[in-house]
């Protein structure tokens, strides 16, 4: 496969990667080359290797995992772990659902395929020791959500990832953190390598057979958010900003790939003066049970969609200046703390946590005056201090109260099980904003995970995986089949590396 030569130049990268830098504008030569060492890239560069493949792997962060270090589950449906809880969710059924709730706006091939895949690929990741049980998001979503429970001490996205590294190094992947990719090589028409320079200005021109990007989206750039993505990013934000500006995008359009469209994995949340990220008072936001209202103090959906993570940022993201508050009341506080959410932000908070801390929060919010919380004696009060008409605000109340007693919602039609009055002692508001865990999208890929160019023709040598490809979802991320993006991210690596690997026979 390799010659001695090739192969005593293999080594010496990973022998000295870390303890030496390589000499200024090295070679090397191998068989596939990974950029982006995510879910997505190390699924790939460790299928690569299981099937006799020489992997070099880049990473332009310090380390490996990118956004699915923060992740939890993957989506599959059909899945042996399902087959034991006899869930009734079948991959046609799954399927079926997934293209009409995405209005046909995706592709529906390697939808397919992914769906039809999902439980095989979460059995390959179980023979490399990883974990998994099933868990049921919220009431809106089905069984689909197979979280990492454990790979060596380790759960959730670190669990898989550092399961993923382990199989990558027991298999001899070349890995390159601090390393990122800056061009793709390309020889009559086809992609044969990319460029590389490391933190110490070293630069790699690392020859290879295919290129698998895999190096996540574009999320962290606000310009590519406003002008790729159609959204203000001051009212749209990146929650987990992690150095992905949409590098493996920019390199294949360059060489006349076709850009394709974009969505986000949208999330509710807040932010402001003493308010941390997952802290308690964050928690209230998620909550179904407030009332939500925009700046004009009025109604604007039904408040338990932030069941619906994603949902609920776009209905938040459609209001004026892309806010709104989460009105709520000292009953909604002793709920919380002694009953618990009923609302869970993934497993890192999950559903029943009780908010032992939420009074601490709101006393450490109200000390800095936080613009993102306010509290009061009277709503009038209270629309005061989050500058909304009073009248407006004392009328959407008043008319929310006699929904909750009449336990019916004519309006929006919200469930009647988080139809609780604000009627407290006193009365809180805190801002509402629009997030996103990662963008979604960018390049066009075909079946077999090739990218395509502008005349929607493959490039040879080029192949794309996770969340640099178009077309997996709408303009609204699914969440109501939890862990698509990672489910996809592992399985579309996966099958970009078979498929590479079957082009070099």
């Amino acid at each position: 496969m390799s010659s001695p030569a090739i192969k005593l130049l293999t080594a010496s990268v990973v022998l000295c990667f870390g303890c030496a830098s390589f000499a200024a504008n090295q070679t090397i030569n191998t068989d596939l080359v990974v950029v982006g060492a995510g879910s997505a890239g190390l699924s790939a560069a460790v299928q690569g290797a299981e099937l006799g493949k020489k992997v070099v792997l880049l990473e332009k962060n310090p380390y490996v995992g990118g956004n699915s270090q923060h992740a939890e589950g993957l989506f599959a449906v059909d899945s042996e772990w399902n087959r034991l809880r006899s869930d009734p969710l079948t991959r046609q059924q799954a399927y079926e659902a997934f293209i009409k709730k995405q209005n046909h706006l995706v592709d529906p091939y390697k939808n397919k395929d992914f769906v039809e895949g999902s439980g095989e690929n979460i059995s390959w990741l179980a023979s490399h020791g990883i974990e998994f049980e099933v868990r049921r998001e919220t009431p809106d979503k089905d069984n689909t959500w197979h979280i990492i429970k454990n790979y060596k001490g380790t759960n959730h996205g670190a669990g898989l990832i550092k399961g993923m590294k382990d199989a990558a190094d027991k298999l001899g992947v070349t890995t390159m953190v601090s390393t990122p990719a800056t061009d793709l090589i390309t020889k009559d028409g086809k992609v044969v390598g990319v460029v590389a320079k490391d933190a110490k200005g070293n630069t790699y021109t690392i020859n290879s057979k295919a290129v698998i990007l895999a190096s996540g989206s574009f999320g962290d750039d606000p310009q590519k958010v406003k002008e790729w993505g159609h959204r203000d990013p001051e009212g749209w934000k990146s929650s987990v900003p992690i150095n992905k500006t949409g590098d493996g995008i920019v390199m294949a359009t360059k060489i006349g790939a076709e850009r394709g469209p974009v969505s986000f994995i949208g999330h509710l949340g807040t932010e402001g003066k003493g308010i941390k990220f997952l802290s308690n008072l964050y928690a209230v936001s998620w909550q179904p049970f407030n009332l939500w209202v925009n700046s004009d103090g009025q109604r604007f959906t039904d408040e338990s969609t932030s069941n619906a993570f994603s949902e609920a940022a776009n209905g938040i993201y459609a209001q004026h200046d892309h806010y709104g508050w989460a009105i709520f009341d000292t009953n909604t506080i002793d709920y919380c703390m002694t009953k618990g959410i009923d609302s869970g932000i993934g497993v890192l908070v999950p559903v029943g946590t009780q908010l032992k801390n939420l009074q601490q929060d709101i006393k450490d919010a109200l000390a800095v005056d936080s613009d993102g919380f306010k509290e009061a004696d009277s709503i009038a009060e209270l629309a005061k201090k989050i500058n909304v008409p009073a009248k407006n605000l004392e009328a959407t109340v008043a008319e929310y109260n006699k929904t909750c007693e009449l336990q019916h919602d004519p309006m929006f039609l919200k469930d009647r099980r988080y139809l609780k009055p604000i009627n407290g002692k006193k009365y809180y508001a805190l801002k509402l904003k629009s997030y996103f865990f990662s963008a979604y999208g960018g390049l066009v890929t075909n079946r077999q995970h090739q990218v395509l160019d502008t005349h929607h023709k493959p490039i040879p040598g080029l192949y794309a995986a996770g969340l640099e490809v178009s077309n997996m979802v709408g303009p609204t991320y699914p969440d109501f089949f939890s862990g698509h993006a990672f489910g996809f991210a592992s399985y579309s690596g996966r099958h970009a590396a078979i498929n590479a690997a079957e082009t070099m026979k």
